[in-house]
């Protein structure tokens, strides 16, 4: 999937529920820009933008060691919070 998304922008859902072996391997594709396909042994360059969603606290998570801190601040480049509704102000229109 991720040679697909060369050039491209991939959508990563729920991020905060990735395991953490799998953290790494991400890191490498953020940092480095940089993969190993599955059956190589040599990494392979990649031209890719990444957009990330989640609803856990990364933050946290990153304190209680379940998320990696480098990883966190590789992808919290742009933080967009969007409250749940029943936290948001209601108008009400006539």
């Amino acid at each position: 999937m991720v040679e697909q998304a060369n050039l491209g922008t991939p959508f990563l859902d729920e991020i905060g529920e990735l395991p953490f072996t799998l953290q790494a391997k991400l890191l490498q594709l953020v940092q480095e820009k940089t993969y190993i396909p599955v059956g190589a042994i040599h990494p392979k360059k990649i031209d890719i933008r990444i957009i990330a969603a989640t609803n856990k606290d990364l933050l946290q998570l990153v304190k209680k060691g379940r998320f990696r801190e480098d990883l966190y601040y590789r992808l919290a480049l742009g933080v967009v919070k969007i409250p749940p509704l029943r936290e948001r102000r209601h108008r009400h229109t006539a």
